[in-house]
């Protein structure tokens, strides 16, 4: 049996770096595809632990986000750029914030 992984890609704000470029989708740190701006990704997985994360260009991506995936279930995350001014200029310095990632 599997469960499915929904990626959604929403832009919160015009965000001028990464509004053009589709993310790399690493799920258990191998890849697994890209999502455009504005788009949903679904990507089967087996049944138990796993980890995904998000990458852009250089060192910019998302924190790591572990969860579990039940047997015949959805498994849901949105991702965006960082919405908030401070928070975008923080990400230059701390790449690995430059993504929002969170599970539903």
């Amino acid at each position: 049996m599997s469960a499915t992984v929904r990626l959604e890609r929403r832009m919160v704000f015009v965000n001028l770096v990464d509004r053009n470029r589709p993310w790399q989708v690493r799920l258990d740190g191998e890849p697994a595809g890209s999502i455009a701006r504005d788009d949903v990704l679904e990507l089967p997985v087996a049944p138990g632990p796993h980890t995904l994360q998000l990458t852009s260009t250089g060192r910019r991506c998302s924190p790591t986000q572990s969860f579990e995936a039940r047997d015949e279930s959805i498994v849901e995350f949105t991702c965006h750029p960082q919405p908030v001014w401070p928070l975008v200029l923080m990400a230059f310095a701390v790449p690995g914030r430059w993504i929002m990632l969170k599970k539903h």
